[in-house]
């Protein structure tokens, strides 16, 4: 079921030996809720043509978001955090920001998959929609999550059959993996990982704390 997924994960499972013997995802990310600020040389290269930008071009300041779509931090901080980020720092025009995705399990892959799956106009829409509702959606088994998830794509005009084509694709699977990679790269090795014009801050992070970083890359 789903061979070329299977497939994928099977790649990206190699880049992280840390989850070697698959545990639980609520296990894997727990780790994440502890902040720190570091500086590190392996921070992501430039923005690449399959990234999925939010703001100016020429904004003062780059950031790169690690997250999981299992990773419940990581859904703390886009429904509480990221939405006055974006008011304030995005849309005004000093901050370019990137999603990158950092599944830590067969669910997540899938998610992430799927979230691609309305092409870049509707991803952070979807990402948006995934992460508040999360809880609904979320199960240990990945093809019954899909089901939940695909209750949710409808709401973006997205049909069961255009969800099972996407997770069909290659291409869509291989990005996901990509993503996942050049994290791993970077040193991210938990969820969320942000780098800010270089520099990793890694936990959640209320908007206050946040935008102190984004002041001082400033």
């Amino acid at each position: 079921m789903h061979r070329i997924l299977l497939i994928a994960l099977a790649s990206f499972a190699t880049l992280a030996q840390a989850q070697a013997a698959a545990p639980a995802a609520a296990t894997l990310v727990e780790a994440a809720s502890t902040a720190a600020v570091v500086e590190v040389a392996a921070a992501p290269a430039a923005i690449r043509p399959d990234d999925v930008v939010l703001g100016k071009a020429d904004a003062k300041i780059t950031v790169f978001e690690y997250a999981s779509l299992t990773c419940p931090h990581c859904a703390d901080f886009e429904t509480k955090t990221f939405p006055k980020v974006q008011k304030d720092w995005i849309d005004t025009g000093k901050v370019r920001w990137v999603f990158r995705d950092f599944p830590f399990d067969p669910v997540a892959l899938k998610a992430h998959v799927i979230a691609h799956c309305g092409g870049p106009d509707k991803f952070y829409g979807l990402l948006e929609v995934f992460y508040a509702q999360q809880r609904n959606w979320y199960r240990t088994d990945a093809d019954a999550a899909v089901v939940e998830l695909t209750k949710l794509t409808k709401f973006a005009g997205i049909s069961e059959a255009q969800v099972q084509a996407c997770l069909a694709d290659t291409k869509l699977s291989t990005l996901v993996v990509t993503n996942r990679k050049s994290g791993d790269d970077a040193g991210v090795d938990s969820t969320p990982t942000f780098f800010i014009n270089g520099s990793m801050s890694t936990g959640f992070k209320e908007y206050d704390e946040f935008q102190k970083l984004l002041a001082d890359a400033s």
